[in-house]
């Protein structure tokens, strides 16, 4: 018990020092101070008195170890990166790269006989390969309008189910994926994100914006990707990749968002050199949803790459047919 000599030289050293340098100097939790300083202006002839309260005590340097631990630890354990490397030896003198966005599969509105049309093409096609932009499937999980939620024709866990399955089927004929808007609903009201453990597991994940430095036999391009961009515009869809390349990575071959739903492709001279902007389309054809919000048309081609193997050239095209066209074309077929 503490005797009230203590008490007293207690309030004596706070009225010259203050009341943060009492608790700390006296290791007192607020509580307890202030039950000592009532005693000394209302002295009762019972006090109750904790002779063994637990003091917490916080070091911040101490603190500061665990932090810089935590994120060393967090680091080893992360799937995601943030650039990739990546080597491709062939024997075609030209490749066709197709970005793939938004199947939002699941959906009542997505046109999955095009979606297995393209499967098949890819599959086919030896010198056609892709990338996925985000948004595979639809995973309204949490989402401010109803509509949309009821109008998935699968779970959000049969959704990852029917894509991870597809996923195997196409793996190697994949570059990268990236992050999305509709997989990080499932982050709102958990945290978790099992789309993005998908794909992370089975192919490089870029958690955000991300660089792909592709070398195809001895040409090399720069790739730049990301689901959606900071900045936009309803009138020119690419001047958001155009700002993030003015602002962040101005050097890359080639840049790629999707998100809107709607194509869109320009060809620039910029920074000294030629650059591709290109903003992916979408599979969810007939969406009540994004009547609403979006547009009343949805297009259904959106834009591919023909590669140069040979040289360094990028040739865009508005949609993957007039790609393969090209590409049948230079190698011979």
């Amino acid at each position: 018990m503490v005797s009230k000599e203590r008490v007293l030289e207690i309030y004596n050293f706070m009225e010259k020092n203050g009341k943060l340098a009492t608790l700390n100097n006296y290791k007192l939790n607020e509580s307890t101070l202030v039950r000592y300083l009532r005693e000394i202006k209302n002295p009762s002839k019972v006090a109750v008195v904790f002779t063994d309260k637990k003091i917490g005590e916080v070091n911040w340097r101490e603190w500061n170890d665990y932090l810089i631990k935590g994120q060393e630890l967090h680091q080893k354990a992360s799937w995601s990166q943030d650039a990739l490397r990546l080597e491709l030896k062939t024997e075609y003198p030209c490749l066709v790269f197709k970005p793939m966005a938004d199947f939002h599969l699941g959906s009542i509105a997505t046109n999955y006989k095009m979606f297995v049309e393209f499967s098949d093409l890819f599959l086919k096609v030896p010198y056609l390969y892709g990338a996925l932009i985000g948004d595979e499937n639809d995973n309204f999980v949490s989402f401010k309008n109803q509509l949309a939620v009821l109008q998935q024709i699968m779970s959000p866990e049969q959704q990852d189910n029917f894509f991870e399955s597809w996923l195997m089927d196409m793996i190697d004929k994949l570059f990268f994926s990236t992050w999305a808007n509709h997989p990080a609903f499932e982050e709102r009201v958990s945290g978790k994100n099992a789309l993005k453990k998908i794909l992370n597991r089975n192919l490089p994940y870029f958690n955000g914006i991300g660089i792909c430095n592709l070398k195809i036999n001895n040409q090399e391009y720069k790739i730049v990707a990301t689901h959606k961009t900071r900045a936009g515009s309803s009138t020119n869809l690419t001047h958001g990749l155009k700002t993030l390349a003015r602002r962040d990575i101005p050097d890359a071959d080639l840049y790629i968002s999707a998100h809107v739903h709607t194509p869109d492709m320009e060809y620039a001279f910029e920074r000294g050199k030629f650059q591709i902007f290109l903003v992916m389309g979408t599979l969810k054809q007939d969406d009540g949803y994004a009547k609403r919000d979006f547009a009343y048309f949805t297009a259904e081609k959106d834009g591919a790459i023909a590669i140069d193997t040979r040289k360094h050239r990028m040739i865009p095209f508005p949609c993957l047919d007039d790609a393969l066209e090209y590409a049948k074309l230079i190698n011979g077929e």
